[in-house]
């Protein structure tokens, strides 16, 4: 899967590499997109194993909350480091 070829997913893995968890709310927000957008995109992060969610009813009404995994955190990373690399190369 070409999970970084999508801006939206790399945005939401760069804001949830410095959070512990966040909620589908704060995510939608930050990323001014819609539900079914933001759905989308974390249903395939969810399907590659690079993040967590979990529902629950809090006060009769469903919250979603969002974590990267290790996998996630690692990919992340190393796309990080890559991108990285390439602008040291390009300077040189």
């Amino acid at each position: 899967m070409k999970v970084f070829n999508s801006v939206v997913r790399v945005k939401i893995l760069a804001l949830l590499y410095g959070l512990e968890y966040c909620e589908f709310s704060y995510l939608k927000e930050k990323l001014n997109l819609t539900d079914g957008n933001l759905e989308h995109h974390l249903k395939k992060l969810e399907e590659i194993g690079f993040i967590e969610t979990k529902k629950s009813l809090i006060k009769g009404k469903i919250k979603t909350i969002i974590k990267i995994t290790e996998k996630g955190r690692t990919a992340f990373k190393n796309y990080i480091y890559e991108i990285l690399q390439l602008s040291k190369n390009i300077e040189s």
